[in-house]
């Protein structure tokens, strides 16, 4: 999913966290999880093209899915439940509960835009996989082969 529907949605979700229980740190904890967490891509992203990418290739990389392998170390259902023990463990400190609502609002809208194999976010799944892109996101590939184009205008 693109950073602009992240940051949406996150603002969304926030501004409804606020709203109910009048904490800011749950609120931003879950703003600033649910757009983080595509840091990362930056690993992947680096692996695979190098270490002298700059802003305009990560997101185009990323955009057009340039992946033979891909870990997203961050992106997996396993998190949640270690964040919920987290968070349990925490009292139910704020921005743990936060953190942990911003991780799942963002693998949920990943899994539902980027997925059409249930199994992609979960971390387990694509390591079994050898993280083999095409495998663990085949509805990705059409990004990837060319049946979807992007101009450079959809990128940015």
């Amino acid at each position: 999913m693109k950073l602009p529907y992240h940051i949406a949605a996150s603002t969304a979700v926030s501004g409804v966290l606020y709203l109910a229980f009048k904490s800011w740190g749950l609120a931003a904890a879950s703003f600033l999880t649910g757009i983080l967490i595509d840091l990362d891509h930056l690993h992947d992203v680096m692996r695979e093209h190098g270490k002298a990418v700059n802003i305009q290739d990560f997101f185009r990389i990323c955009e057009t899915a340039q992946f033979n392998r891909i870990v997203l170390i961050c992106h997996g259902w396993e998190w949640l439940v270690l964040g919920t023990a987290a968070a349990w463990f925490a009292g139910w400190n704020p921005w743990a509960v936060g953190a942990l609502i911003g991780l799942a609002h963002h693998l949920a809208l990943d899994a539902v835009h980027n997925s059409s194999d249930p199994r992609s976010y979960f971390l387990l799944w694509r390591w079994k996989n050898n993280f083999d892109f095409d495998t663990c996101f085949s509805k990705m590939t059409k990004y990837k082969y060319g049946s979807v184009s992007y101009s450079p205008k959809d990128i940015n």
